[in-house]
């Protein structure tokens, strides 16, 4: 795998458990370090660290203290 390849990796190291988890991931990298863009997306996805599926979390998070306020 490419230095910049590991170096963007570094910066988190839960991109390392996701590439354990999705070993398909390490073999795209190594041969077309170019989907680096594609891999932080399905990262995103399926870490659910998209800005929509914060504000569904917040949402979640009203919903259950408004249904304890109103007993």
């Amino acid at each position: 795998m490419r230095s910049e390849i590991i170096y963007q990796l570094n910066s988190d190291e839960d991109y390392y458990y996701y590439l354990r988890e999705n070993p398909i991931w390490h073999k795209i990298l190594s041969i077309y370090p170019d989907r680096l863009k594609d891999f932080l997306d399905d990262y995103k996805v399926a870490r659910k660290k998209r800005a929509i599926d914060k504000i569904d979390d917040i949402n979640v998070l009203l919903n259950l203290a408004d249904s304890f306020l109103k007993k």
